[in-house]
Order: structure tokens, then sequence, then C-alpha cells
């Protein structure tokens, strides 16, 4: 019985971690979304190397992606807010972005982890303000603008949120650049430093980790 309530608390935590993205495809190798991936900073090597942060040692090989990681998107929010971020394989522009740090966060409503993130996401764009620009990407989730409205007010989002036609284009072109299969596990958070990739983190992660690494990205 013992062993049994081990098993089921594990199952639990597992669950919780990460959601896979509902992308995949029957030519896409599965993702191992049960498990946190710390990407370190990338200081110019084409490999990017990553520490576990739990202690599953699944290593996850997945397929080249054909999507293109360069192109321009146009992100646009309930309110038809819209930024134009130019995409070039790990280094993203936009003029209409002045902040030295993007986050950019790919969720979807569906996704448990997702939600629990948004208060923490809510609380780094309160506190770093102008040196922080937060952009929730929302990925394979058809949401009318109304329900995404109701959904930002019930879970008190008060960062950017795009809901624009173009997100999945966008997130394709992205996480191509950073070497991950079409069906990346969700949360995705990706933090860029003046435009250049800094480090990014598969599925959910504890909000100190996300906050130390944007200090060090501030500096």
């Amino acid at each position: 019985m013992k062993r049994t309530n081990i098993l089921l608390l594990i199952i639990i935590s597992l669950f919780f971690t990460a959601c896979e993205n509902k992308k995949s495809s029957s030519q896409d190798i599965a993702v191992e979304n049960t498990t946190e991936i710390l990407t370190q900073k990338d200081r110019g090597q084409d490999t990017l190397n990553t520490k576990e942060l739990t202690n599953n040692s699944t290593v996850t090989t997945h397929k080249s992606i054909t999507t293109s990681s360069t192109g321009t998107f146009i992100l646009t929010d309930s309110k038809q807010k819209q930024y134009t971020i130019d995409v070039d394989n790990k280094h993203i522009t936009s003029a209409d972005i002045n902040a030295p740090v993007i986050l950019i966060n790919l969720f979807a409503t569906w996704c448990p982890p997702c939600r629990g993130e948004i208060p923490y996401l809510s609380d780094l764009q309160k506190k770093y303000k102008n040196k922080l620009f937060v952009a929730g990407v929302l990925v394979n989730d058809a949401q009318d603008n109304a329900a995404l409205e109701t959904f930002i007010k019930r879970y008190h989002a008060n960062y950017y949120i795009s809901n624009g036609k173009q997100n999945d284009a966008f997130a394709a072109a992205v996480t191509k650049a950073l070497q991950l299969p079409k069906n990346f596990p969700l949360p995705l958070t990706i933090l860029y430093k003046a435009g250049n990739y800094y480090i990014h983190y598969e599925g959910a992660v504890p909000v100190e980790m996300v906050e130390h690494d944007i200090q060090e990205a501030m500096k």
C-alpha cells in the first residue's frame, strides 16, 4: 500500500510539470514532457548545453523541422495592440519594444502549469517595468478575444498576451532556432537580452530561477 501511494504521488507530480503541445503528429518523435530542462546561456556555440532539474535522465532526440527559423511576425492581443517582431535564428528584433530584456512565454489556456505561471509573470512585469517586456503567446489554442479577456481577468494577467493569427508561425520559428521538436512542451519560456538568445526553460520552473536570470541579463 505504501509503495502504491508513492507511485500515485509521483504520477500526479509529473502530470503538473508540463503540458505537451497538442500539435504533435505521427512524424514527430514524442517529447519527454515530464522533465524540466534549463538551457544554459548561449556563448556562441552551435550546440545547446542542458541541465536537467529533475531525476528523469531520459534524453529525447528529434527530427529536423522544415519550418523556417527566420521571418517577420505580427503579434496581436485581444485589444488589437500589435508588436512586429523579426526572427533571425536565435536573434529577435522589434522597433515596437524598447525593453532591453524580452521574455517570450509560449502557453495555452488548457495547460495547468501555464496557468500556474501567470501570477509570477505578472509580478515580474510589474517589478521590472520598462526593463523587461513579457509577452505571452497563445499557441495551439483556439480562443476568441472575448474568451481570452475573461481568462486574463480571471488569472489577473497584467502583461501582453498575443492571440494573433501568426502566433503559431512565430512559435515554430523561435522553437526551430532552439532545435526543439514541433510538439514542444508547454509552457516554454525564452529569454532574450538585447535581442540575442539568452536562456530558455521547458515546462514550469521556479520563478526564483527565472528572476535570477533576468537580473543577470540586465547587467
